[in-house]
Formats: structure tokens, sequence, C-alpha cells
């Protein structure tokens, strides 16, 4: 699968996340998610289970990929405000999803599937200012079509050497 274009992730539980697909393997029912997810976000972000993307907003959202030695373009960096420190992946069996929170364990409805080699991976998301990018929007009001990404979410394997972010909020807020 591509990690050059974007996709479009939505939440009703106000976090997007990407994770590994064979950690939530089984999860059938709410009472199943409840429990592997929900229950202990904390614990699976510290461990590399998903990578939060949490604005604390729901919401539908544009969220472009990419895998070292691939980066931001030349025009995610001229519009990104913030970028989070490293967060942990850890991937077994080789793909990862990227959804709503809500939607961990639902490979099939994912927005985006990727196959990975397994390993650790640092993953650094990007907070980018789409809108402030002349043309970025329709007559309509709406993401012209080749409007950039809310999110730009970076895959690097591990040097061995990272401090990895555990807390549930992407970015710090600003001071």
């Amino acid at each position: 699968m591509s990690t050059q274009g974007t996709v479009t992730a939505r939440t009703d539980a106000g976090m997007l996340a990407l994770w590994c697909a064979s950690t939530f393997e089984g999860i059938a029912d709410y009472d199943a998610w409840e429990s592997r997810v929900e229950d202990r976000v904390d614990d699976a972000i510290a461990h590399g289970e998903f990578v939060p993307v949490n604005i604390g907003s729901d919401g539908a959202f544009g969220v472009r990929v990419t895998v070292a030695p691939n980066g931001l373009s030349a025009r995610e960096r001229t519009y990104a405000v913030t970028e989070s420190e490293p967060y942990l992946l850890d991937v077994s069996r080789g793909e990862v999803c990227l959804s709503g929170i809500e939607g961990i364990g639902d490979r099939d409805n994912a927005a985006l599937r990727l196959q990975l080699p397994d390993g650790r991976y640092a993953v650094v998301v990007t907070l980018v200012a789409w809108d402030d990018e002349p043309a970025s929007m329709g007559p309509d009001g709406t993401p012209a079509d080749d409007a950039l990404p809310d999110f730009v979410v970076r895959v690097a394997p591990e040097k061995g050497d990272e401090t990895y972010r555990v807390q549930e909020q992407t970015f710090d807020p600003p001071q």
C-alpha cells in the first residue's frame, strides 16, 4: 500500500491511532475492545502497541503516513505547526493500520493498512496548518483536491537511543 497519498481517517472518540494489527487480533465486540484498548491506553502507548494522533477532537482528518527515508514535503514543512516527540511502534507480523481509536482491532475498516518489516519504529507526528496555505480550500469551503494533510505521521526504524513519548495527548500545549 502506498504511503505517499493522504487518507481521510475519522474518529468519534477524539483520537486517531496508528496500531499494530497483530497486537489487536480477535477484538470482536465492545467488551473486548474496552478491556484491550480503552482500559489500558497508557500501557498500550508505552509498549508501542499504538501511536496516538490525538488533539482531543472528533472529526475527519487528512493523514499522510510516510516511511523513512521519506519525510515531510517542502509544502508540509512550510505549514508545519508542531511535531511530537517520537513514539514507539512495535510491529510484529508486519501490518499496521490507521483508524480512529474506536476502530482499533478492525483492520478491514481502517483508513490505511501498511506492511512494515517486523521491528521497533520511532514515529513522529507533525501537525500541519493546511488551511493556511493559499488556495487550500475549494469554493464550497472544503479542502481542495491538493490540500495538505492535517497530520503527517513519519515512521522510521528505531536507532536505539530514542526517548519515547508516552502521553496520550500527542502534542504539548503551547506555552
